[in-house]
């Protein structure tokens, strides 16, 4: 047993060995920032670079830096310039996307800010940025070459705001970062938008698996100020001087609260080490938006938000969950599916390549669909028909969850584990 417990020590000494000289031999413990514009319409996508920026704090992961997850509409690829190594891969999702499924895409074309974020080269690397075309098929659309040393890569120190720690209990290189970034709060409101920091929090830990996996998770406040307090709603021709510049009415939708200013976001991120971005906004009007590797956003004094929406959105942004709710009246996203191919989304199906997803956790004699009475609303794991905004051809895992309703408790046993795997993904 002596010789065993020898053995297996020495080999995670050797392994971690190895992710620290793997890291360390291509990366600095700064930031990387890369921001480029996505522009087209429903039928075209282009991607041009805006800038590179150097940035002080590297949150992000420090092994699997060469794992892909196969999340998200996109993703990046950076590579070691002399050998053409892979050394850095990640995935995200754009607002610009689901732009390219509404109406008004049909008719105009627009642009959109995006941003990237990987560790800070050492020696002169190659950027990949690629679009989806089907489960595991891509599309380059922009690639490009650059050297640690340019000068003309941007080293402005980070917005001079004030920022607090919430919650810590970790080093950044070995936990789940958080920056919660104030919105609508005047410079006289921060003592407000810290405590509403505090509940978002809260109300995270309420939810599994982040409760059981809280010592490995800091949520920082970021008190960036506005001029104006509240949140625009253009339906109601009201605008605010925000430090954002968000607003509902995203798509003409309501409720659907975004900021087109990924820019900025990311500027006043930069405050922190950051895996995550969640945008807290002041206004107690019911509303929220979530996208991979983007944001989050959510309202503050919306009892359903702080208690609800928030984890429903950060399911979204974090872990890449899909909405698994749907309606029979049109949706401004109905079209964000092809029920012929594979959603990415970990938590849906067409069926297409079902043995990918949960397939394999389905108790024996599980019928594929599964029908909806008492009995199968119990189940943890089914396969249900609709999700993704549409009532036919796409299936969910469990009846009810928190990706669905408000009403449900909790995430379904699909979902959590979801989350379970990208907050070992980040910090294991």
């Amino acid at each position: 047993m002596r010789k065993i417990s020898i053995s297996i020590s020495l080999f995670f000494i050797f392994a971690l060995s190895s992710v620290a000289q793997s890291y360390n031999k291509y990366f600095t413990g700064k930031a990387c920032r890369i921001d480029f514009q996505f522009c087209g319409n429903s039928t075209s996508t282009a991607a041009f670079l805006d800038k590179i920026k150097e940035e002080p704090f590297w949150g992000g992961r420090r092994s699997n830096l060469t794992a892909d997850l196969n999340l998200g509409e996109y993703r990046f690829q950076v590579a070691d310039s002399t050998t053409s190594k892979l050394i850095y891969i990640d995935g995200f999702s754009t607002l610009y996307f689901e732009w390219q499924t509404s109406d008004e895409a049909k008719h105009v074309s627009k642009s959109f800010e995006q941003s990237v974020q990987f560790p800070f080269p050492k020696n002169a690397v190659k950027v990949t940025i690629e679009k989806r075309l089907d489960f595991d098929k891509w599309e380059t659309l922009l690639q490009f070459g650059f050297s640690p040393d340019d000068k003309l890569i941007r080293r402005n120190k980070p917005e001079s705001v004030a920022v607090k720690e919430i919650f810590k209990t970790v080093s950044p290189e070995k936990g789940v970062d958080i920056a919660v970034i104030a919105e609508g709060y005047t410079s006289d409101g921060m003592s407000k938008f810290y405590d509403d920091a505090q509940k978002l929090a809260e109300s995270l830990f309420t939810h599994e698996p982040f409760a059981r996996y809280k010592n490995r998770i800091n949520v920082y406040a970021v008190a960036a100020p506005s001029e104006n307090s509240g949140i625009s709603t253009p339906h109601e021709n009201r605008w605010k001087n925000t430090a954002l510049g968000s607003h509902f009415y995203t798509f003409y939708e309501p409720r659907y609260l975004t900021s087109p200013n990924v820019f900025r976001i990311r500027d006043f991120a930069a405050a922190v080490p950051y895996d995550a971005i969640y945008v807290l906004a002041n206004t107690s009007t019911y509303g929220g938006g979530g996208i991979y590797n983007f944001y989050a956003l959510a309202s503050a004094d919306s009892k359903r938000a702080q208690s609800q929406v928030v984890v429903h959105e950060f399911g979204h942004s974090f872990a890449g969950l899909g909405d698994e709710y749907f309606k029979e009246d049109p949706d401004v996203l109905d079209d964000m599916y092809d029920t012929k191919t594979e959603p990415w989304e970990p938590n849906l199906t067409s069926l297409v390549r079902f043995e990918t997803k949960w397939k394999n956790d389905l108790p024996q004699g599980t019928t594929i669909p599964t029908k909806v009475n008492n009995e199968t609303k119990k189940l943890k794991i089914g396969v249900f028909e609709g999700g993704g905004y549409l009532t036919k051809g796409m299936y969910r895992s469990a009846y009810d969850c928190r990706m669905r309703t408000n009403e449900a408790p909790a995430f379904c046993a699909v979902c959590e584990k979801t989350v379970e795997r990208m907050i070992l993904f980040l910090t294991e």
